[in-house]
């Protein structure tokens, strides 16, 4: 398999999501994942969906992954803010 994703059809909120989109590494930079997101959101459209979200590692440490969602429309709308607790001893 060169290219996967899933796509998560929530009618109530007319919404796709796009998750999670992968890649095998020896197929990477041959336009096969943007094909596949651009196939996926003409298929959505026609299911009734006016918005279509991703969630994507593209911080800067993903600059690719966050380059290809970009380069089909996708455009920074949160950043997710990670957090921590530290678990008490005993």
């Amino acid at each position: 398999m060169a290219a996967s994703t899933i796509m998560w059809l929530d009618e109530a909120n007319r919404t796709v999501e796009f998750e999670p989109v992968g890649m095998h590494p020896d197929y990477r930079r041959l336009g096969l994942g943007r094909a596949m997101l651009l196939h996926g959101m003409h298929l959505a459209r026609a299911a009734g969906p006016t918005h279509a979200t991703v969630a994507c590692l593209g911080a800067p440490g993903h600059p690719r992954a966050r380059g290809l969602f970009c380069s089909v429309g996708f455009r920074e709308l949160v950043r997710d803010a990670p957090l921590i607790r530290t678990m008490a001893a005993g």
